[in-house]
């Protein structure tokens, strides 16, 4: 696997195998992240602890934001001069500017909520009237019996009864997509089920990456179209939903109602999409649904392990390298394929 650091402003290249940096893989992988370094250094810079931070005018001011220091704190000096004037980074990351306001964004960082982000969380306890919900953030999320759809789409106030058949709805371990409606004083984030996309995901898998690498997106529910044919099984069975949580929680699976069409959907009243669901949750997934499920599963890893940005054009993109290329599912994430995802990003930066 390939590891990539910043030492006095070069790229360092490494693997966590000794043995590979003699081989021929190693050679083109160092060749491939060096070009894409070297291709998107005009976009946006990269910078290291104590690293002073490019492309700051004294002149025209600027204010410090989160991650940043100024210069005259850490050389002594009163900040007379215009030479001693400037930021340095106070941890990694990319730098980013808003007008005269300049950060840096770390690269590994906790889920920060905001309100209306679509996330995907884990139950880890009930009690209270409300499900405990580990959401990869600083706190853990909490989502209130009040603010989930009851079976049937009945409109009344929760009482005991609702409060007891709690886990028929999320039980320990269930992984629930959610919209954040509120963020507590804490950094808790309040949680809520009302729409019909949002529930109980099952007949998938769960991946976790680091959560900036999932961008704040118009749509968070895709459906990803398999164009081919299997044993004549049309290509539509074939297909595979792909939920990316505003957290880092990336959710590969079958398709349900999250990704139907949204005429299908008005024509029909609640109570009988909610029942399609569970009727879709209980179905048995096909062996080359499986297959494409993990393969869309692999690929999104592979993007995390290079430290790219994850999107449905990314994912479907190293899915169709691993099919065209004919490499195995379990070898995706292998050294020699990893390097050419690195390839194809460079091909295509300096296309754009």
């Amino acid at each position: 696997r390939v590891s990539v650091a910043r030492v006095r402003g070069r790229m360092v290249v490494s693997f966590r195998d000794a043995d590979a940096s003699t081989t021929r893989a190693f050679k083109r992988a160092k060749r491939a992240l060096e070009q894409c370094a070297t291709a998107s250094s005009s976009a946006r810079a990269f910078v290291s602890p104590g690293e002073r931070i490019p492309g700051i005018d004294s002149s025209e001011g600027f204010l410090r934001g989160h991650g940043t220091r100024p210069i005259a704190e850490d050389n002594g000096t009163d900040g007379d001069g215009d030479d001693d004037r400037g930021l340095v980074a106070t941890t990694a990351g990319v730098v980013e500017r808003v007008n005269k306001l300049v950060s840096v964004r770390a690269l590994k960082a906790r889920y920060a909520p905001e309100t209306g982000d679509v996330v995907l969380g884990r139950v880890k306890e009930i009690s209270g009237k409300r499900w405990i919900l580990d959401v990869n953030a600083r706190q853990n999320g909490v989502l209130q019996l009040s603010a989930v759809h009851l079976p049937g789409n009945v409109q009344r106030r929760r009482n005991d009864v609702d409060e007891l058949n709690m886990r028929m709805l999320y039980a320990e371990d269930d992984v629930v997509s959610a919209e954040v409606q509120s963020v507590y004083a804490d950094g808790a984030a309040a949680l809520h089920t009302r729409s019909l996309k949002y529930g109980c995901l099952k007949n998938g898998q769960l991946v976790r990456v680091t959560a900036n690498l999932v961008r704040r997106l118009p749509q968070h529910f895709h459906r990803l179209k398999m164009d081919e044919f299997h044993d004549g099984v049309a290509a539509e069975a074939n297909d595979v939903e792909i939920l990316l949580g505003c957290n880092g929680f990336i959710w590969v699976g079958a398709p349900s109602g999250a990704t139907a069409p949204r005429e299908s959907e008005i024509r029909r009243e609640p109570s009988d999409v909610v029942d399609e669901l569970r009727e879709l949750h209980g179905d048995e997934v096909s062996p080359v649904q499986r297959e494409n499920i993990s393969r869309v599963a692999n690929s999104v890893r592979a993007l995390a392990e290079l430290f790219l940005p994850i999107s449905p054009p990314a994912v479907m993109d190293v899915f169709k390298a691993s099919s065209e290329c004919g490499v195995a599912v379990r070898d995706m994430l292998s050294q020699g394929f990893l390097t050419r995802i690195l390839e194809r990003e460079f091909e295509k930066r300096v296309a754009d």
